[in-house]
């Protein structure tokens, strides 16, 4: 169907910062427009989907109706397909899919939650972010790649730990000009010592808060103190919260247990949409495990049956030999015996 072009308009999902349409006008113009654009109806307007370079390019051709297909979709599907679909065409820069992470997550998601409506690797997705803990100075310096996001990856425990000591090593990667790989050693050589510092101040501290776990020879003597710590620690933790950050965890607390028992429910009215009732589903698992348990006994029973039988000497006329045999087992083989002859075969 064709829409008048006035009654569409960009989608507030759209990662793109910059749109280069001077190429495609040209092909436009030469070819016309080859594929429809796809939008969804909100309110009076269409919402774009899929081809905002193609709407704003025909705008400035002058068109004033555009062909479009109309699709029904929620923001969850729209936000996913707006930022696959325009990364498939041209991949974004830097600061584009940064400044839409960013987007999302004052929007309140989290990074996890990103990672996982987009398809995006997770530690990806909190690199950009932590972009835009530095400086301006150093978030240009990313823009125009003289650091990298994989630096930025690299740098993830140190930014978590203290900003003020990731921007020191951030200011060494580039005067140094650093690579990736000397970037994790130094990294990992700040790591090491911070974890000494760590087990120095934890000995010294230990015999004050947990006496019992102060000695430090064993693996379980640094297991029993890790716990020990933990608990001290989240006791501190919770007498410096304020009010309005112990309502928040109370709060959060509740949302998980009822995210719980909303998924627990779904789960039961699934099996009963699928005809089967919970408690015909547990009596036929335990009708399935009595008919395993009745077999095993069954089989334990004919083993039985054999090996009494083969504890007596039986005599056959062997097809083999086309003499008398006798079959008898010793211990856990079988023997077959000629007779008279002295020979035995297994």
């Amino acid at each position: 169907m064709d829409i008048e072009i006035e009654s569409i308009r960009p989608s507030p999902f759209q990662p793109r910062l910059v749109f280069n349409l001077d190429d495609l006008k040209m092909e436009i113009q030469r070819d016309g427009l080859l594929s429809d654009l796809v939008v969804r109806k909100r309110g009076q307007f269409f919402e774009i989907i899929d081809g905002e370079r193609r709407w704003r390019a025909l705008k400035e051709l002058g068109w004033k109706t555009v062909p479009v297909r109309v699709v029904e979709v929620d923001d969850t599907v729209a936000r996913r397909s707006v930022y696959k679909l325009n990364k498939i065409r041209e991949n974004y820069s830097l600061e584009e899919e940064a400044r839409y992470f960013k987007r999302l997550s004052d929007e309140g998601m989290t990074p996890w939650e990103i990672s996982k409506e987009l398809n995006v690797d997770f530690h990806w997705v909190l690199a950009h972010l932590n972009v835009f803990k530095f400086p301006e100075e150093i978030q240009k310096a990313v823009w125009i790649g003289q650091i990298s996001i994989s630096h930025m990856v690299a740098l993830e425990i140190v930014i978590g730990r203290n900003i003020d000591e990731a921007l020191a090593v951030v200011n060494e990667v580039l005067r140094r000009r650093l690579t990736l790989a000397e970037t994790r050693r130094i990294v990992r050589e700040r790591e090491e010592k911070v974890v000494e510092m760590r087990l120095k101040a934890a000995r010294e501290v230990l015999p004050k808060v947990a006496p019992e776990a102060a000695e430090l020879k064993t693996p379980e003597d640094f297991e029993k103190a890790a716990r020990a710590l933990k608990k001290v620690a989240k006791k501190k933790r919770e007498e410096v919260l304020t009010p309005a950050e112990k309502a928040w965890r109370e709060s959060q607390k509740k949302m998980k247990l009822e995210k719980l028992l909303r998924k627990k429910k779904e789960e039961i009215i699934s099996l009963g949409k699928g005809g089967v009732d919970v408690e015909e589903r547990e009596a036929g698992i335990e009708g399935l495990l009595q008919s395993l348990r009745d077999l095993r006994e069954r089989i334990k029973a004919l083993e039985s049956e054999k090996l009494s039988l083969l504890k007596i000497k039986v005599s056959f006329n062997c097809p083999h030999c086309s003499r008398p045999c006798i079959l008898y087992r010793d211990e856990e083989r079988f023997w077959v015996k000629q007779s008279p002859a002295k020979a035995i075969v297994t």
